[in-house]
């Protein structure tokens, strides 16, 4: 009987470790970013959420166009996160410095 009760454990634990393996949080982490031009990495990181034109997606993104927020504001969000946005950490220095420009600019 005590064979049985190990030989079971192992198989669950052997099952369960399968089974988180296969589960686990697919969050990919992206290539540093540190350079680049504003509009560019808009388009590239942040127009699936936000819009081509930073015009917002319904239940994706807010609104970014007429916005003008203080630029140390943008570049928090952006490298922190806020709400359903996810941080973008792997943005950095010159990278992050043009597209929060961009942002603030969006007519």
């Amino acid at each position: 009987m005590g064979k049985w009760v190990a030989a079971s454990f192992l198989v669950l634990g052997g099952a369960l470790v399968v089974f988180l393996f296969i589960f686990r949080n697919p969050k990919q982490e992206e290539a540093l970013l540190t350079t680049g031009e504003g509009a560019v990495i808009f388009a590239q990181t942040c127009a699936a959420c936000h819009g081509e034109r930073g015009e917002g997606r319904r239940e994706l993104g807010n609104p970014l166009r007429g916005r003008a927020l203080p630029l140390a504001y943008t570049k928090e969000v952006i490298r922190r996160g806020r709400n359903r946005m996810p941080a973008l950490p792997h943005i950095r220095g010159e990278a992050l410095e043009n597209v929060a420009r961009y942002v603030n600019r969006l007519p």
